[in-house]
């Protein structure tokens, strides 16, 4: 996780002085999976949850999105305030067809509500307008502020309020009373320059196109049907 992701998740964590004893007591931390393996991981995550007939509306939402970040490892931990996060990859539609990527981003979130533990889930982010993208892009986005977020639609043709991003979670075991309503998105430079090699940015991936290597085909696939 960049120095920056870092900080806030931080900001998030030790503002909450409940979470402090439970974190130490569960000696939870972040897993690092290879860039492989992550990659990898939100293929599989994505076509569980594009794959699931109860989600018809994620599928017609996934339509209109602009972007798409898949965490496969979103680790949330909290007692009433709570803190969240995970290294996850992003895509972006191409004008002509087709998407580009993936790129390497964090996420971090505070989130609100009956919370007592440390879990993990699998996310999806969808990013409907081109001003969260763009803001994604530039560094560390903060949504919630800088862009709008909302649980995503789950019925079937239920558009839901608009937002600029819909969130997707699905548990990983229980955890009761979970929204995300607040936390930031941004690119992970070293990642991504050490998975691509020199000049890699989130922008030269994922608006460019420089750098659709072999690895991501899987994720390209399941988003080209949509």
């Amino acid at each position: 996780m960049s120095r920056p992701a870092a900080a806030v998740l931080a900001a998030f964590l030790f503002g909450s002085p409940a979470l402090i004893p439970a974190l130490a007591a569960t000696g939870v931390h972040a897993e690092t999976p290879t860039e492989n393996d992550r990659i990898e991981r939100a293929a599989q995550v994505l076509d569980r949850f594009v794959g699931d007939p109860g989600n018809h509306g994620l599928r017609e939402t996934l339509k209109r999105a602009r972007a798409i970040l898949v965490v496969p490892n979103y680790v949330r931990a909290g007692f009433v305030i709570g803190g969240t996060g995970g290294g996850g990859v992003m895509l972006v539609r191409r004008p002509q067809g087709g998407w580009n990527g993936p790129a390497f981003f964090d996420t971090i979130a505070g989130t609100l509500g009956p919370q007592v533990g440390v879990y993990r889930s699998e996310l999806i982010m969808m990013f409907m307008t081109e001003r969260s993208v763009e803001r994604a892009l530039q560094g560390s986005m903060q949504f919630g502020a800088d862009a709008s977020v909302a649980a995503g639609p789950i019925g079937a043709g239920e558009r839901g309020p608009f937002a600029d991003i819909y969130t997707y979670i699905r548990p990983v075991g229980a955890y009761a009373g979970i929204s995300v309503s607040t936390g930031a998105v941004e690119p992970d430079r070293s990642e991504n320059e050490s998975y691509y090699g020199r000049g890699a940015t989130a922008r030269t991936i994922l608006v460019e196109g420089r750098f659709n290597t072999t690895p991501g085909e899987r994720l390209r696939q399941i988003l080209a049907q949509y």
